[in-house]
């Protein structure tokens, strides 16, 4: 706790000096040169810094940046481009890449050359299906807590919009959020309530429509 408060003072100091040089550099203006021209001392800028570090009011600052932190936490930015699904629909993934390099072990042995097709999921299987929804929605919640107790717990439940946190709180579960949207983008999700399943080397991507919710 007190390296993160470290960190916000210090975040919050820098911020602040940012905030009394950058405004006025923008509206520097260039009236010419009358008369004799001073070069301004270092330590007329440092005490002007100084005054201005005086008389701001550090405390708010920080605890305003706490503030915008926990909201962020509590409610992270949605994920954009996701709608909700009208009819189910079913693709596939496959997660099959070429090797740009080769692979070398702690010995400096080779072990996948460049240029070799890898499939991620011949070495780390699924083992847990994946269930995207709209946290704010209560049918999806519904269904991804129906979907928990089917799944023996068997499944993770990631929001794509709402408060994770929130929903821990309420139902006492583990709840994830794709932040960014970088699960969905990467499989190509658009659509939500959606599963993904491993289904032999590739994954089944399962969109679920209104009437099965």
């Amino acid at each position: 706790m007190c390296r993160e408060v470290n960190v916000i003072n210090k975040l919050g100091l820098i911020l602040l000096i940012a905030n009394l040089i950058v405004p006025s550099l923008l509206n520097a203006k260039d009236f010419g040169v009358s008369g004799h021209t001073y070069e301004i001392a270092e330590e007329d800028i440092i005490e002007f810094i100084k005054k201005k570090l005086a008389s701001a009011d550090l405390n708010k600052i920080n605890e305003d940046m706490k503030e915008r932190t926990r909201q962020y936490i509590e409610r992270p930015p949605q994920v954009e481009g996701i709608i909700q699904a009208k009819e189910d629909k079913v693709f596939y993934y496959d997660p099959t890449y070429t090797l740009d390099r080769d692979i070398i072990d702690h010995k400096g042995t080779v072990i996948h050359f460049k240029g070799k097709k890898v499939n991620p999921l011949e070495y780390i299987p699924l083992r847990e299906a994946l269930l995207f929804i709209d946290g704010d929605n209560e049918r999806h919640i519904k269904l991804a807590l129906e979907e928990r107790k089917k799944r023996v717990g068997k499944i993770k439940i990631i929001l794509t919009k709402g408060s994770p946190i929130e929903l821990q709180r309420k139902h006492k579960i583990w709840i994830y959020f794709d932040q960014g949207g970088l699960i969905t983008k990467k499989f190509g999700i658009k659509e939500i309530p959606a599963t993904v399943e491993q289904e032999g080397l590739k994954l089944r991507i399962s969109i679920i429509g209104e009437a099965n919710k």
